[in-house]
């Protein structure tokens, strides 16, 4: 049963008159923000199927600001949710250095199991769960020699309340990480003008990684997704001898092949683009669609006109992995011009986020800094548009920032949305305020 409160039905009015104007329109977008707030202790269920997927809502279950005692200090990055959706890992900047594994076996109240620091204070940026229980990796992004390491957290000689480090790469520095979905293999970035843009380990023994080989142009490749189904990679380059992204065979993961790429500096740049109006640089990174040939690729940029998402047809129609056509843009329901200055940089762009598909619905969810958690309905690809919004700076008043993380600016500033099925959770990381828990209502199916 579809909701018939009177904030519903005005949400859904905005939307039907902003989807009209365009799917990046401005207009309609500067709505989804004005209801969001309406919307914090608003409770939607509904038991059909039978909906519109503008009409699909975030409701927030629950939040943790990560600290072991009060007053939390921020520096929160990447989050990481396990498969079974019982556990997020998530990692740190700007102040914090280590990762925090928290208990997501109550929605409502996410629970810290561990924090484990690291000796020479380096940031550990970014992390993800191994296809293994008990496992995850870290990123260490800092000019000490450090990679990347593994943790073991109950796989074989650690526990969750006893973390231990199993696994250390001493040479090269990763920006981010990503592990295959179904084999012991680990692909880095390579954030480095003058590396390659990723290398491939073989974490076969998860206390002895070992390194295969290295792929793609020399410069900042930024971040890597696997679609395991389909056993294909793309990967983001944001600067150096290629911008845009390249998709790779993985058929054998160990090995992957180019078969396509998307060149960013062959289309029209952000500096020439009109706020709204698509444009392509700073790739940042991408997710295949998992129920069409569809990939959706997002651009994160620090100043001037705000980095969109772009849709792309993969096979959908006329596109292919070897010829990826855009069909698709959408900007951030509150985009501006960014001035550049260091408390303002990245805050109207996009970035991190997860795809959310049921039947005849497809949205994204994500972490667009200072617009907080958004949702994106993509169901028709060619007309991305923003349908919610929830700003995550709850709280903002009971935390006792440290000084590196108050030069990204205010509240809130999230990092990172991800997306678990098994339990239709949505997990956001937002730099100043800690882990989020929300749930769409009503679910995909």
């Amino acid at each position: 049963m579809i909701p018939t409160d009177d904030s519903w039905t005005r949400r859904r009015m905005l939307r039907q008159f902003g989807t009209l104007l365009a799917g990046s329109s401005l207009a309609g977008c500067a709505q989804v923000k004005d209801e969001s707030r309406e919307r914090q202790s608003t409770t939607t269920t509904t038991s059909s199927t039978d909906y519109d997927p503008s009409d699909v809502s975030l409701r927030k279950l629950g939040q943790t600001y990560l600290s072991a005692g009060p007053p939390p200090g921020g520096g929160f990055s990447e989050v990481s949710v396990r498969e079974d959706g019982k556990y997020a890992v998530v990692g740190t900047k700007w102040g914090t250095s280590g990762t925090f594994l928290v208990d997501l076996g109550n929605r409502n109240a996410p629970k810290r199991v561990h924090f484990l620091g690291n000796s020479d204070n380096a940031p550990n940026l970014d992390v993800k769960f191994d296809a293994r229980d008990g496992l995850y990796h870290r990123a260490i992004e800092e000019t000490w020699p450090g990679n990347f390491e593994v943790v073991d957290y109950g796989h074989s000689a650690g526990t969750p309340t006893n973390p231990t480090v199993v696994g250390t790469v001493s040479d090269g520095k990763s920006h981010n990480v990503k592990p295959h979905p179904t084999e012991p293999v680990l692909y880095t970035m390579n954030y480095g003008l003058e590396t390659n843009g990723f290398d491939v380990y073989d974490v076969s023994d998860p206390t002895s990684p070992r390194k295969i080989g290295s792929h793609g142009p020399q410069g900042a490749g930024h971040d890597i997704n696997v679609d395991s189904k389909r056993e294909l990679l793309c990967c983001a380059y944001q600067s150096g001898q290629f911008i845009g992204f390249i998709i790779y065979d993985v058929s054998e993961p160990r090995h992957p092949e180019e078969i396509g790429r998307f060149d960013y500096e062959k289309q029209k740049p952000y500096d020439d683009a009109q706020l709204g109006e698509e444009a392509f640089g700073a790739a940042h990174h991408g997710h295949f669609d998992p129920q069409r040939e569809l990939l959706v690729f997002g651009d994160e940029r620090p100043q001037g006109i705000p980095g969109g998402k772009h849709v792309f047809d993969i096979g959908w129609k006329d596109g292919s992995p070897e010829n990826p056509i855009p069909v698709g843009f959408t900007v951030s329901p509150n985009a501006q011009h960014m001035t550049g200055d260091y408390a303002s940089r990245f805050d109207w762009t996009g970035h991190h986020f997860d795809i959310v598909s049921g039947e005849g619905a497809t949205l994204v969810v994500a972490a667009d800094w200072h617009e907080g958690t958004v949702v994106y309905d993509i169901t028709d690809p060619t007309n991305p548009h923003p349908v919610d919004r929830y700003p995550t700076d709850d709280g903002v008043n009971d935390i006792a920032l440290n000084g590196e993380v108050k030069q990204l600016g205010s509240p809130p500033m999230a990092w990172k949305a991800v997306y678990n099925d098994a339990r239709n959770l949505v997990v956001v990381s937002d730099v100043f305020t800690g882990l989020y828990t929300f749930e769409l209502t009503p679910a995909l199916k």
